[in-house]
């Protein structure tokens, strides 16, 4: 089968989707099917270029920055349309939000579309200007949603409380993301050392208005016994790097930035506990944890309506779940794990056999493949 995917990024990038992507795509190509992604440039002005990456074939679009949080790429169409017909896939395979995929809605459709709907552009009280630009992108997300042969949801939750889907949900099909553990190995931790380490939890991703960071920041404080990691970059993380220096946490929270993938397996591998601290439902599934949980270790998240992230933490077997925004019930649920190991061993091994069992790459990548199937003439 030959396969097209149409996506904002692709690693060495750094982000979920991408990470989700890249497994996905390997996994395809292990399958012996050809694939395609075609994606942006994260550099301002850097030439297209083509890559065969591990058997995937990879274009990267020039851009010119970003506006309204979309990469700026004039050459989009210039690329995507001359390729579907030189490439004649037999599905495309389309990775939601990306206002590059509205292109397609000029192209004569001569397959299948299969939308992944990662995420709602959601109008935010934290973030006031997406109600205004989401007026302009909402007609052409429809049209879209209108020509797609199918839709993958990520979660039962979010696909309950989308708006944009809630007309289209007989179109819609659930399947969860999932991860190569091999990409992020276990590793056994070494004694020597963790002699005299303090306890530590880990938190990635990017400092952005929905992440809750400033609330791990809050809660750390009233834990004056552990140390945290913050990993990423972002617009808020001058914001929350100033937040901990006025409440004098430098020595036990770090901020260390955007960070290799060889220095992120060590730090998955040494913390005792991953935190995901968000706020809203644009954290609609959070591919990180499934990170942490193919390492052993125990989750807190926090219990958003509507997002899939309570779907993948199970509350009291791969880890806790507290309410959104709140600095206190964050301290308690570090506290509780600090204070029984039993219990956090017993999540950690829980969230490493539903890792294996719900959210490995190679099953996510079958359901995909027959969904594909069943709309293949």
């Amino acid at each position: 089968m030959k396969i097209l995917h149409i996506a904002k990024f692709y690693p060495p990038v750094p982000g979920g989707i991408e990470n989700f992507l890249f497994d996905l795509a390997n996994a395809q190509v292990a399958q012996g099917h050809t694939v395609y992604v075609l994606a942006h440039q994260a550099g301002f002005g850097r030439k297209t270029r083509w890559e065969s990456l591990n058997g995937v074939n990879v274009g990267r679009i020039r851009t010119f920055g970003q506006a309204a949080y979309a990469p700026v790429t004039p050459e989009f169409p210039l690329q995507l349309l001359p390729l579907c017909g030189r490439f004649k896939p037999d599905v495309i395979h389309a990775h939601l939000p990306n206002t590059s995929v509205f292109w397609l809605l000029f192209a004569k459709k001569k397959c299948p579309w299969v939308l992944h709907w990662h995420s709602d552009v959601v109008p935010s009280a934290l973030d006031r200007k997406m109600a205004a630009l989401y007026r302009l992108y909402r007609p052409w997300e429809k049209w879209l949603l209108n020509r797609a042969d199918r839709i993958i949801t990520t979660s039962t939750p979010y696909l309950k409380t989308s708006r944009p889907l809630s007309a289209f949900r007989d179109k819609c099909t659930g399947i969860p993301l999932g991860i190569n553990p091999a990409r992020l190995p276990y590793r056994r931790r070494f004694a020597g050392f963790r002699e005299g380490r303090r306890f530590t939890v880990l938190s990635v991703g990017r400092f952005a208005y929905y992440k809750g960071f400033e609330h791990l920041i809050e809660a750390a404080a009233n834990v004056p016994e552990a140390d945290f990691m913050v990993v990423g970059g972002g617009p808020r993380y001058m914001a929350i790097k100033k937040q901990v220096s006025q409440k004098g946490l430098k020595r036990r929270v770090h901020l260390p930035g955007e960070v290799d993938e060889a220095c992120l397996r060590r730090l998955f591998d040494e913390c005792d506990v991953f935190c995901l601290p968000s706020v809203e439902r644009t954290e609609a599934f959070g591919l990180v944890l499934l990170e942490a949980m193919s390492c052993g270790k125990p989750l807190i998240s926090t219990s958003i309506p509507g997002s899939g992230v309570s779907e993948v933490n199970r509350h009291g077997e791969t880890g806790l779940q507290v309410p959104p925004a709140d600095p206190e019930a964050l301290a308690d649920a570090v506290r509780l794990l600090q204070q029984n190991p039993g219990i956090r061993r017993q999540m950690g091994e829980a969230a490493r056999r539903r890792l294996v069992t719900d959210f490995h790459i190679n099953s996510v990548t079958d359901r995909i493949t027959s969904l594909y199937n069943s709309y293949i003439v």
